[in-house]
């Protein structure tokens, strides 16, 4: 077991017999708990090699599909259970994993044990299959005409066409067809197997009783283990740089997007957060509010308050993306172009900059560990096994030679695309 202490918190880390990945982060005083259960299954999985080495095609949607029947239990939704608890319960599907969580002020060893049946021991017929599909299919409906998604599933499209990150989460309405009762077990069978679960408890609580708790559940549930073999990911190149959709919206929106080198899948956990979050501080430093460039462009009236930008490094794809409302769209284009162009220079002489910044994501780290949600549901502890205190860590080590690396990978090379939707 490894436990990691601060004046704030306890952190143990252990795996059951099963298998269970567990992360018990103790904060003292606190009255507030939570539990988050999740699997390494996301929507970027749509394929894997069954025990016959035959591949089996995930339909797109698959995941949050199986995310919403996993609460639909032959005795009723699980929700109600965690209701009678004293707990709010909910549950979110990404690219990488889907999680389903509780947070209460009692109960703790109840709303658990809960949390842990009910995800690991699924109900699924043909009947509640169906009857969700036209629940999904509506939900589509509804976000489709949305212009935020059409201009975020858009530029993911120019930069990945056909892929599986180019796909929404909810699938489409065709897909969901090909979504059966026994698929869902089969893929639950292997997906939700112990070593594939991150479990995080975040509370006042006594680590040898919820220790014992958690062996003993995974002790009744009794899953088998199974080899989780995925295909590899091919990607096609990006063919298609600038796209136009005639939306009707009351200025113009458009998404820029830069698409960049894979990195090495041999990049360990820790690098791979860390290169994250030297992207997220270089971007801050090229392309942040505070910068004399932004307030340049925001007094010609480029760029305004929405003006937004996002790095992802995930291990197949590897992107900038920039968000940019107004009437001024090929000064936009230009400004951000340039700004790409000098922006190693403008990194090399940013020391005090890059310490100011610095300091500031520390501290914002450290202000969240204030929020058993931003502690329980922090993506790179899921993904990763990396808390919010091990990343505060990583960041306090940053120097300006960490920031010039980062840009050579975030800004050399490259061709910027273009969303826009007008009407």
């Amino acid at each position: 077991m490894a436990v990691v202490k601060s004046k704030q918190q306890e952190v143990q880390k252990f795996q059951t017999i099963d298998g269970l990945h567990v992360t018990l982060i103790k904060k003292p005083g606190y009255h507030q708990l939570l539990g988050a259960l999740s699997t390494k299954f996301g929507s970027l999985i749509t394929a894997f090699r069954d025990g016959q080495n035959e591949e089996v095609v995930i339909p797109a949607g698959t995941a949050h599909f199986l995310e919403h029947k996993l609460f639909d239990k032959e005795a009723g939704d699980a929700l109600l259970r965690f209701t009678e608890l004293g707990a709010d319960a909910n549950a979110f599907t990404g690219p990488n994993q889907t999680t389903y969580y509780f947070t209460a002020t009692n109960q703790l060893a109840e709303n658990l044990t809960w949390l842990l049946t009910f995800v690991q021991k699924p109900y699924f017929t043909e009947a509640k299959v169906s009857r969700e599909r036209g629940i999904i299919e509506e939900e589509i409906k509804l976000y489709q005409d949305d212009p935020a998604w059409q201009l975020y599933q858009g530029i993911l499209g120019l930069l990945y066409p056909k892929s599986p990150l180019s796909l929404d989460i909810a699938g489409t309405a065709e897909s969901l067809q090909a979504i059966s009762a026994d698929l869902l077990y089969q893929i639950h069978a292997v997906f939700y197997q112990p070593e594939n679960l991150e479990l995080t408890v975040v509370g006042d609580f006594d680590f040898e009783q919820v220790h014992q708790l958690v062996d003993q559940v995974q002790t009744e549930v009794a899953l088998p283990k199974s080899a989780i073999s995925l295909p590899n990911v091919t990607l096609l190149e990006q063919s298609n740089f600038d796209r136009k959709l005639p939306v009707k919206v009351s200025v113009p929106k458009a998404a820029y997007g830069l698409r960049l080198p894979t990195r090495p899948s041999t990049l360990t956990a820790t690098d791979r957060v860390s290169e994250t979050l030297l992207g997220e501080l270089t971007l801050d430093l090229i392309f942040g509010d505070q910068t004399t460039w932004f307030q340049e462009k925001y007094q010609e009236g480029i760029f305004g308050d929405d003006f937004d930008y996002e790095y992802t490094n995930l291990p197949d794809y590897h992107y900038l993306t920039f968000f940019v409302d107004g009437q001024h769209q090929a000064e936009a284009q230009k400004a951000i172009i340039d700004r790409l162009a000098e922006a190693q220079n403008v990194l090399k002489v940013a020391e005090a900059e890059f310490v100011r910044l610095k300091k500031a994501m520390a501290g914002q780290m450290l202000a969240s560990q204030n929020s058993p949600e931003r502690l329980g549901l922090d993506e790179d502890l899921i993904l990763y096994g990396l808390s919010l205190f091990d990343k505060i860590s990583l960041t306090t080590r940053f120097n300006l030679e960490d920031v010039l690396a980062s840009g050579k990978r975030l800004f050399e090379g490259g061709r910027l695309s273009r969303l826009i939707l007008e009407k």
